[in-house]
């Protein structure tokens, strides 16, 4: 995808006892995956769709600042910052849209009528303390978990006429991209820990469309999971 690349309302949090989940760590600091996934077209000869999960930001130490939008704490984004902060996590996900060009809206020369790409995620953060020596105690963990998280808009990539403009002016596909920075969570520890987030996993994502000129009533699923 071409390399150009605020905040919507929260889904629902669940607080819940850690309860044989198990969210993969990608060791200390920042943990970072990327993963792809093809999704084909929901009907023959449509529009299929490569997701791509990568940019997760796992925070450890936990210890976010609701009110920074700089440094190694900050939970807020700045103008143009279409990324997961370091004090408060997130992930990014790409779409790439895939026989646009032979739609007929496409090869008629419309313009969509869509507006803009919606995307959803049910996601499970996994909290909890780090002894002294760095290792996490699971004794301590426990789970956030958002069903249909909002996935907000990176820039003007979500606009659906956006797309069918690199379309038509590029030799690769270009589809629409989103980001997720969460709000901050209290992770509270015994006496010598330090909080932590041990992992993200992120599932049953969602993106849609509503255009009956080129892309139609359309929706890509795909389960995952996807983990950081």
């Amino acid at each position: 995808m071409g390399s150009k690349r605020v905040s919507a309302a929260p889904g629902r949090l669940v607080l819940a006892l850690l309860a044989g989940a198990v969210l993969v760590l990608s060791g200390p600091g920042s943990a970072r995956a990327t993963t792809t996934v093809d999704i084909p077209a929901p009907t023959e000869g449509g529009i299929s769709a490569t997701v791509k999960f990568y940019g997760a930001v796992v925070p450890r130490p936990y210890n976010p600042d609701p009110t920074a939008y700089f440094g190694d704490r900050k939970c807020l984004t700045v103008y143009h910052d279409y990324n997961a902060t370091p004090g408060c996590g997130g992930f990014k996900l790409d779409v790439i849209l895939h026989n646009v060009r032979v739609q007929p809206g496409y090869l008629a020369g419309l313009s969509s009528v869509g507006g803009r790409f919606a995307a959803y995620a049910d996601t499970a953060r996994t909290f909890g303390c780090l002894r002294a020596d760095g290792t996490f105690d699971h004794g301590t963990s426990f789970v956030v978990r958002t069903e249909r998280q909002p996935l907000l808009d990176n820039y003007f990539f979500t606009e659906s006429n956006y797309i069918l403009d690199w379309d038509r002016n590029h030799a690769d596909d270009e589809g629409p991209r989103f980001y997720v920075n969460y709000a901050p969570v209290q992770v509270t520890c015994p006496d010598g820990m330090t909080p932590a987030q041990y992992g993200l996993k992120v599932t049953d994502v969602t993106v849609s469309i509503d255009d009956p000129n080129v892309f139609g009533r359309t929706t890509w699923t795909t389960p995952g999971p996807f983990y950081a």
